[in-house]
C-alpha cells in the first residue's frame, strides 16, 4: 500500500468538481476536505475503508466519503492497467467549490441539508444506485456546465432518497496528523495482510513503534474501533466473499478466515451481518449471467 497522504484536488474558485475515470484504484489511505462520490464498475472482491466503517467493494458499490474522512480502496485482485476496463468513476467537489451563496438559495435547500447529513458518508442502494450510476457515466461525454448541472442532479436524487446508510459513525473523530496517518497505514496495511492468521496487540503496536496501551487508545480514536473488533471485521468481510465465490464449507472458510472456533465464527457473522453465514450465502447468489453482463461505463 502506498504511502498516505493529504490529497490535493484542483477546485475552488475558478473549478466546482472533478470528474474523471480511473483505470485502477488508489489503495492510498487518505483524505481530503472535499466529498467525493465514487462508483466501482468492476468486482475488486476487495474492501473500502471510509472512516471507521468496512464495506465490500464490488461492482456497482456507490459511496460518498465525507469531507476529511480518511479513506481507502483496497481490490483482492490484481491491477489489469486496462483501460478497456476501468476501474472506477469519481467525482470530487466542495461546498466551497459549489458556492455557499448558490447552496443558500431556497431551491437548493434538500442538497445544502443533504450535504451537512453527508459529512461521515453514505453508500448508496437499489434504485437510486442505478440512477446515479447512469448520471454519472453519462459525464463522460458531457462539458464541463453540463457535468455541474449533472452533479446538482446527482446530489438532488441522493437528498430525496432513502436507499443509503451511514459510513462512518457520528463519534468518529480521526486525527489528521501526518505521522498518526502514516502510523495508522502502516498498522491497516499488516492487519489486512495478516488477518486470516494471529495477530497479537504487542505486535500491531510494534508496527505503530508505540507501546500496547498507546497503542490501543491512538487505534481507537482512529478507527472507532478496538483492535479485535477491526480485525473481526476483516476476517467477516474475507468469509463473505469465500461465501459468495467458493463452494467450501462454513467450517473451512471460519477456518480459513483465522477462526478456530465454528460457534465463535457464527455469532461474530450475525453480530455484524445479522444473519448466519448459511444464511448470508443463500440470501446473495453470484449470478453466473450477471457476472458477465456489460455494465454502462465510459472509457477515459
Amino acid at each position: 500500500m502506498a504511502r498516505p497522504q493529504l490529497e490535493f484536488i484542483p477546485t475552488g474558485p475558478s473549478r466546482a468538481m472533478i470528474f474523471k475515470i480511473d483505470q485502477d484504484i488508489w489503495p492510498v489511505y487518505h483524505y481530503h476536505p472535499e466529498y467525493d462520490i465514487l462508483l466501482s464498475l468492476k468486482d475488486h472482491g476487495g474492501e473500502y475503508l471510509s472512516g471507521d466503517h468496512i464495506g465490500r467493494l464490488r461492482r456497482g458499490t456507490l459511496i460518498m466519503n465525507g469531507p476529511n474522512i480518511p479513506h481507502a480502496l483496497h481490490s483482492g485482485k490484481p491491477d489489469e492497467s486496462d483501460w478497456a476496463s476501468p476501474s472506477l468513476a469519481v467525482i470530487q467537489f466542495s461546498r466551497e467549490s459549489l458556492g455557499e451563496d448558490l447552496l443558500r438559495k431556497h431551491e437548493l435547500q434538500p442538497v445544502r441539508e443533504f450535504l451537512d447529513e453527508a459529512r461521515f458518508g453514505f453508500e448508496f442502494h437499489g434504485a437510486t444506485a442505478e440512477e446515479a450510476s447512469t448520471l454519472m457515466l453519462a459525464m463522460e461525454h458531457q462539458n464541463s456546465f453540463e457535468r455541474f448541472v449533472q452533479l446538482l442532479r446527482i446530489l438532488h436524487l441522493f437528498a430525496a432518497s432513502v436507499e443509503k446508510r451511514s459510513l462512518a459513525s457520528p463519534a468518529y473523530s480521526p486525527s489528521l496528523k501526518e505521522r498518526d496517518i502514516t502510523r495508522l497505514d502502516e498498522v491497516l496495511g499488516y492487519l489486512r495482510k495478516n488477518k486470516t492468521g494471529t495477530v497479537t496487540l504487542e505486535e500491531a503496536a510494534a508496527v505503530a513503534k508505540m507501546s500496547p496501551k498507546s497503542f490501543c487508545r491512538f487505534f481507537k480514536a482512529n478507527t472507532g474501533k478496538t483492535l479485535v473488533e477491526y480485525l473481526h471485521e476483516l476476517r467477516i468481510g474475507e468469509a463473505c466473499r469465500l461465501l459468495l465465490e467458493t463452494d467450501r464449507t462454513i467450517s473451512e472458510i471460519a477456518l480459513d478466515c483465522g477462526f478456530n472456533n465454528l460457534s465463535n465464527f457464527n455469532r461474530r457473522f450475525r453480530e455484524l451481518k445479522e444473519m448466519t453465514p448459511r444464511e448470508y450465502r443463500r440470501q446473495n447468489p453470484i449470478d453466473p449471467a450477471g457476472q458477465t453482463r456489460e455494465m454502462p461505463r465510459t472509457v477515459g
